[in-house]
């Protein structure tokens, strides 16, 4: 493997800023709302011709009611590959329905504000550019890299989940470039989390008809929502959310159906079992005469857990960060993202190579513009790092 030409890379991004910073704009300018397939695919589209010529394959997975999948190799098909591939991933949908009113960027002074300017299309544009340095240089043909590009990380990877899984075992290395830290943090581990819907079916009737004892589909969920938010205090280091809450026709209707969605976030895996068993309980349990519940569980991302090998990698990128006057600490998550199926594996896995983000999922969402090009350099330079002879 060729030296790192450290200069080389941070003078071709430095150089590429403002080619970069158009590049996010235009992604952001783009609705990828996760079920709105066709904005998502023109994302696609437009960081493919960016890629064009640096990667030899090219597999698109679709899925039905969410974009395509890409999965991109720079090894060849005949190849002799090496043990295991190094993995950058970066997700193009965001949380943005296409009616919402943040729709296009603006820049106010060294920020950018925009829709998914930092989950994640600030990550996409580090990717891109991160890769073009490495092709400048000549060094991307000596690695051994796979860009996953994913259109429904927003709703828990729901249709890639098992993409992930089995690509996970072909991986020596995992890097993502979700937003960054605050302070530029770098991270380690992240909590596991499942989405869930509950529904509530009742009798409905009109109110003047109700004799004795109601089934009302709204109270039972009423109460189950209440239950549901205190398994919380009840399992440590779990918080759970109610975020979405559906029923009835209108006042002088007794509701027949009622529906929740919820998200439940931990740190430990081990407790995802007894946590889902307490939210089965609740969803059991009648409180309401003539009301019953069904749980659906919609998507699962196991815990990612901070091992050894993720430990000696980061402090791998610690140094090598320091050597050209970049600081980086590490960090735990609450949230959680494509990495976790890497992490959860068992392959060391680190986030948050994206530019520094605050406000994410807010009409605030916004990113450090002068944060783009040294994440980029950081990213370009830690891949060359792995690609070579040494030890991590």
């Amino acid at each position: 493997m060729s030296p790192i030409p450290e200069e080389q890379i941070s003078r071709f991004v430095r150089g590429q800023a403002e080619a970069q910073l158009r590049l996010v704009t235009d992604l952001c300018d783009q609705n990828s709302h996760t079920y709105h397939a066709e904005g998502t695919n023109r994302v696609a589209e437009m960081i493919l011709r960016q890629l064009k010529g640096l990667f030899r394959r090219h597999e698109v997975a679709g899925r039905a009611g969410v974009g395509n999948h890409h999965i991109l190799r720079t090894l060849p098909a005949d190849a002799p590959r090496a043990p295991k591939s190094i993995y950058l991933l970066g997700h193009m949908d965001t949380v943005f329905p296409p009616d919402h009113p943040f729709q296009k960027c603006r820049r106010e002074g060294d920020w950018l504000v925009g829709p998914g300017t930092g989950d994640m299309k600030g990550g996409l544009a580090v990717i891109v550019y991160a890769l073009k340095a490495l092709g400048r240089s000549g060094l991307l043909e000596e690695l051994d890299v796979t860009l996953i590009l994913g259109a429904d990380e927003e709703i828990g990877s729901a249709t890639s989940r098992s993409l992930y899984q089995a690509e996970a075992r072909n991986a020596r290395a995992c890097l993502a470039a979700e937003c960054a830290g605050a302070e530029g943090q770098i991270v380690v581990s992240r909590n596991g989390k499942a989405g869930a819907r509950l529904d509530c079916f009742g009798r409905g009737c009109h109110v003047s008809a109700i004799a004795g004892e109601k089934a009302s589909a709204v109270v039972e969920m009423a109460r189950k929502v209440l239950a549901l938010e205190a398994l919380g205090e009840d399992h440590s280091g779990v918080t759970i959310n109610v975020g979405r809450l559906e029923g009835g026709l209108g006042p002088s209707t007794v509701p027949a159906h009622a529906s929740c969605l919820f998200d439940m976030r931990w740190r430990d895996e081990e407790c995802y079992e007894s946590l889902l068993e307490d939210v089965r309980r609740v969803a059991r349990e009648r409180t309401e005469l003539g009301c019953r519940c069904e749980l659906s569980i919609l998507n699962h991302r196991p815990a990612m857990p901070v091992s050894r090998r993720t430990e000696e990698m980061f402090e791998a990128l610690r140094r090598l960060a320091g050597s050209v006057g970049i600081s980086v600490t590490a960090e735990h998550r609450r949230g959680t993202s494509d990495a976790n199926f890497f992490g959860a594996a068992g392959v060391p896995t680190l986030d948050g190579f994206g530019p520094i983000c605050v406000d994410d999922h807010t009409p605030d969402e916004r990113v450090f513009i002068p944060s783009l090009a040294e994440r980029t350099a950081l990213l370009a330079l830690f891949l060359s790092y792995l690609g070579s002879d040494r030890p991590a």
